[in-house]
């Protein structure tokens, strides 16, 4: 009863949201087998929607799950979030949202958790760094359980490679999360603290995206003198543009501003995009993407690619002067920028905007690339 009440009001936020002509909506399903400290193994379904949505400078993410085991793992999480770029300052952004969670679906009463997050960040190109902050309140027995913390990190891009490093310290009251994952001579009394170091690394291949992660955690009140270690690794396979094949595994380690317990867990799903209106179509169309040549005294020409887009995008150009293969644009004062050398004769050239579908430069001749897509036309004399 109490799960069917949940996925009724997952599907009524959804629709309500899909109201306002999302940019993507992504669902994904599959099965993954849990095993909790001091538990057996159990074997759980798993359910997921995303919804993304960009207009301007504010970006808005909402999402929700579901978890069904029949026991402690049993749950439905729901987030929304939401992304401001400053007009005056495009380099900076704050980020906030909202999360919450029900325990025990097929109990009346299992319990629950709410938490909220504000974050500030500066990016330039394809780096950045932030601070944040957050807070939750976790109810099981009837007894409201707060946690906060306090993050900062930073990441950056090269290529087709992309790492992030995270500090994460975090306060809690929320001692039966810890209790049951841990051994009882690391059981915390009373509030604890504890610290997170995590590095993440993804690397995208042509039809592959590969990710891991691992996690250094201290505390005090938890384990003195001993640190808890965590690795995740995780792959998507692309059947096609809107179908991939993901599998991850490994460890997860208590979170109490989420109430996530400590569990080692194997999962595999098929992710599919029900919807994706390409924000790289309407940032081209509305802000412009021109490709200019200028004839050079020695022959041939340099042609001049500039896309106004978000600071913070990741933008790339590629075409017959590349060999087809990508080269990433450089932020020059207020647009991105590519300036090559072309030999005389006709030329193809592209841009793409976060990984979306390659466009041909506004001001061209809309041809064909060679791989069936779309691609400008110039002509050097």
């Amino acid at each position: 009863m109490r799960g069917c009440a949940v996925a009724c009001l997952l599907f009524a936020a959804l629709r309500g949201v899909a109201a306002q002509a999302p940019d993507e909506i992504r669902i994904e399903t599959g099965v993954a087998e849990v095993r909790q400290a001091g538990n057996r193994s159990r074997s759980a379904a798993l359910l997921g929607v995303v919804w993304r949505r960009s207009r301007d400078r504010l970006a808005t993410t909402a999402s929700g799950s579901m978890t069904v085991a029949r026991d402690s793992i049993d749950t439905a999480q729901g987030l929304l979030a939401m992304r401001y770029q400053f007009a005056a300052r495009p380099h900076w952004h704050v980020e906030s949202g909202v999360a919450g969670a029900i325990f025990g679906l097929n109990r009346l009463t299992g319990g629950g958790n709410g938490a909220t997050f504000l974050r500030m960040q500066h990016e330039y190109g394809t780096r950045g760094v932030w601070m944040g902050g957050a807070g939750g309140v976790t109810n099981r027995t009837g007894t409201s359980l707060r946690s906060t913390a306090y993050d900062m990190g930073a990441w950056g891009a090269y290529k087709r490679t992309t790492a992030t490093f995270s500090a994460v310290s975090t306060r809690s009251l929320d001692t039966d999360l810890l209790s049951a994952s841990s051994l009882p001579s690391r059981r915390p009394v009373g509030s604890y603290v504890v610290r997170d170091g995590t590095l993440s690394v993804q690397q995208s291949l042509a039809a592959l995206d590969l990710a891991a992660i691992w996690t250094l955690r201290s505390g005090e009140g938890v384990a003195k003198g001993v640190n808890d270690r965590a690795v995740m690794l995780a792959a998507a396979f692309y059947l096609s543009p809107v179908v991939a094949l993901t599998v991850s595994g490994g460890r997860q380690l208590a979170d109490p501003l989420r109430a996530l317990p400590d569990a080692k867990f194997m999962a595999a799903s098929v992710r599919v995009l029900l919807l994706r209106r390409d924000p790289a179509v309407r940032q081209i169309e509305r802000y412009g993407a021109i490709a200019m040549v200028q004839a050079d005294p020695e022959g041939g020409a340099t042609m001049t690619i500039r896309v106004l887009a978000s600071s913070s995008a990741r933008v790339e150009a590629y075409g017959s002067f590349s060999a087809w293969q990508p080269v990433q644009m450089q932020w020059v004062l207020d647009a991105w920028e590519l300036r090559v050398h072309v030999p005389q004769g006709p030329q193809r050239v592209a841009v793409r905007i976060n990984g979306a579908q390659w466009r041909a430069p506004a001001n061209l001749t809309k041809v064909t690339d060679e791989f069936g897509g779309e691609a400008g036309l110039v002509v050097v004399p």
